[in-house]
């Protein structure tokens, strides 16, 4: 009977090696966008200022702390931009638009330190037209960028963030517009607020 044993337990199939956790995030967001860009034209400041709201959401896979890839679409109904030099000052309103984008990060500074440094790179497609619902997919962009991203915690209340990325490619499809040569590198500030993450 012992021997019937020690047969059995040699043939039964040996536990396999525990795999890294891998987590699974769907997030729904509806978020206030602010972007502001500056501008040096003749020696003079401009400003232009965008203000919309975003709805959407968001599939992240993560596999680590410090990698995860992602997937998400996003719509925005409109937006209305505020832009000036000088004394000048003009209001106009933008289009509605449609996105969609899937990506990887990697952290090498990852959260929840007060500095967090990340990479990524991400593909993407938009879709945009005059204010009306049925010219929403007038035109068409596909685009790729790969990028950096510093952000630095001041408290709870507040998230400082430095974002620098590079458009690899950019084709735009549309009734005149059939194709783009790459465009510069773009450096862009903004806030943060935390506090506002449940809206997300």
């Amino acid at each position: 009977m012992a021997v019937l044993i020690s047969g059995c337990t040699a043939l039964a199939p040996r536990p396999s090696p525990p795999l890294h956790a891998q987590t699974l995030q769907l997030r729904p967001h509806a978020r206030l966008n602010l972007p502001t860009r500056f501008s040096l034209h003749n020696g003079m400041l401009h400003v232009r200022q965008k203000i919309g709201v975003t709805v959407g959401a968001r599939l992240t896979l993560r596999f680590n702390p410090r990698f995860d890839v992602t997937a998400g679409v996003s719509y925005t109904p409109g937006y209305t931009v505020i832009s000036g030099g000088g004394d000048r000052i003009d209001v106009g309103a933008g289009s509605h638009s449609l996105s969609a984008s899937t990506g990887a990060q990697y952290w090498l500074r990852p959260p929840p330190q007060k500095l967090t440094w990340e990479v990524h790179t991400r593909v993407g497609m938009a879709f945009g037209g005059r204010p009306s619902y049925a010219d929403l997919f007038e035109s068409s962009t596909v685009s790729g960028v790969l990028g950096t991203a510093l952000n630095y915690q001041i408290g709870r209340l507040v998230i400082l963030k430095l974002r620098i990325q590079e458009r690899l490619y950019r084709v735009r499809f549309g009734a005149h517009d059939i194709g783009r040569p790459k465009s510069p590198h773009q450096i862009s500030f903004g806030l943060g607020l935390p506090f506002l993450e449940s809206l997300r």
